[in-house]
């Protein structure tokens, strides 16, 4: 005589089971599509402090007058900044 299996609950399980695999490869999916936010692009500079920074590209895109330092008006400013400080 052959036993007799529980089919029944075996079918429930793997279909509830194949449910649940398949709602969260759908919300895996989903999430996959959302658009990617670009990170933004980050610049380092020194504050008047001498403090660094990062400073968005953005925000020095949207300057209109640009100069730059020479090295001898950094050394100024840094030795200039050193005697205040003391």
């Amino acid at each position: 005589m052959m036993k007799k299996t529980n089919d029944g609950s075996n079918r429930r399980k793997f279909l509830s089971l194949s449910l649940l695999g398949g709602a969260g490869l759908l919300s895996q999916k989903a999430a996959a599509m959302l658009p990617i936010q670009p990170e933004e692009e980050t610049i380092p500079m020194l504050t008047p402090d001498g403090k660094l920074v990062q400073v968005n590209r953005r925000a020095l895109d949207q300057t209109r007058e640009r100069q730059k330092v020479t090295n001898k008006e950094i050394l100024d400013w840094t030795t200039t900044q050193n005697k205040t400080d003391k």
